[in-house]
């Protein structure tokens, strides 16, 4: 009896050992040969400044390598100069065997004048002038930060409505896109041009704090506290 239960320990060491050992060596294969392709269950998700305030998620695609890169700077197809700083690449494959990279940031509003010098959640979304890429840009007024990501790659694009709606998962109303054909945003900024945004706030906020939005943006005569305070404020 004791022989068997001996041999039942052994050999349920060496079923331990030997999916512990499986398990090493798959990681090292991976680490040291990449994967040629993504299954359709797996997905890179990176919390981009690491607080959950901009979370990007690429469904069916698996993580190569992610490494720091240097500061740089990028140009819009609108003609944006703009930068990356303390960013990190993270280069990925999806289900086709496709290679992408995705470069992603959280930075001081320093430099990002376009967008930080608001009090209000304003963003920039466009794509690049070159490598098929697109990017999207935010500050965050609540945290002082501006947070920032670029995917490009010529091998694997995603469209603007792809990376802010499904990707970054931004609210569609809230985060309207540049090159979609709708109505404008009630406000934006820079030279000329309409990529600059800023998020919509509540009828109730944009008329006591902009009541020109307000009455550009909102049908006037449908709720009777707004318009009576706005035609206090001079507007009918």
């Amino acid at each position: 009896m004791d022989r068997l239960k001996n041999t039942i320990i052994l050999l349920a060491g060496l079923f331990v050992f030997l999916c512990v050992a499986a398990f090493v060596v798959g990681s090292v294969v991976n680490f040291i040969v990449p994967p040629s392709e993504a299954y359709y269950g797996d997905d890179v998700v990176e919390d981009i400044g690491g607080d959950n305030v901009l979370v990007a998620t690429l469904d069916g695609c698996l993580k190569v390598s992610e490494n720091n890169i240097p500061d740089g700077s990028f140009k819009t197809a609108l003609g944006q100069d703009l930068m990356w700083k303390g960013a990190k690449n993270i280069s990925y494959v999806d289900t086709n065997g496709k290679h992408g990279n995705m470069i992603v940031w959280k930075t001081s509003p320093e430099g990002y004048g376009a967008i930080s010098d608001t009090n209000s959640v304003s963003f920039i979304s466009d794509y690049l002038d070159s490598n098929g890429g697109n990017c999207f840009v935010i500050h965050f007024p609540e945290k002082n930060a501006v947070y920032g990501i670029i995917l490009a790659g010529d091998e694997i694009t995603y469209s603007e409505y792809q990376l802010v709606h499904n990707i970054l998962g931004l609210n569609t109303s809230e985060y309207p896109l540049t090159y979609e054909i709708a109505q404008p945003t009630y406000s934006s900024y820079g030279d000329g041009s309409s990529h600059y945004h800023t998020v919509v706030p509540d009828r109730y906020t944009l008329s006591r704090t902009d009541p020109g939005a307000y009455y550009d943006h909102y049908e006037y005569g449908d709720n009777y506290d707004i318009d009576n305070y706005l035609e206090s404020e001079g507007y009918d």
